[in-house]
């Protein structure tokens, strides 16, 4: 199913817009890409706070996310990006996707 856009205005739901689930998943392929992007930002997060357990944590994804172990992995991987990511921000006042939106939330 397509991730819909609606703004609930009348003229917005006349002219609906969403995404793909393909794009979703080239989005989320590319995240999960990143495993040495992880290993570097748990190392710097490391140095910043020793008491830091992010490489400690377990990964579980939901079986009803995946149906190949490659798929699983891939998901796996963009979650651990992503919560490195909210670390750096909070640590280094900088995420480290600094020319990217691709978690950006208010401000």
């Amino acid at each position: 199913m397509p991730i819909m856009y609606d703004d609930r205005t009348p003229e917005g739901l006349e002219k609906a817009s969403g995404l793909a689930p393909s794009t979703v998943w080239r989005w989320v392929s590319w995240l999960g890409g990143m495993p040495d992007m992880f290993r570097t930002a748990c190392g710097l997060i490391r140095q910043k706070d020793p008491n830091s357990t992010l490489h400690r944590q377990s990964w579980v994804v939901s079986p009803r996310k995946y149906r190949s172990e490659a798929r699983r992995t891939t998901l796996q991987q963009a979650m651990q990006v992503l919560a490195a990511d909210r670390i750096c921000k909070h640590l280094f006042r900088g995420g480290i996707f600094p020319r990217y939106a691709t978690s950006r939330g208010p401000p």
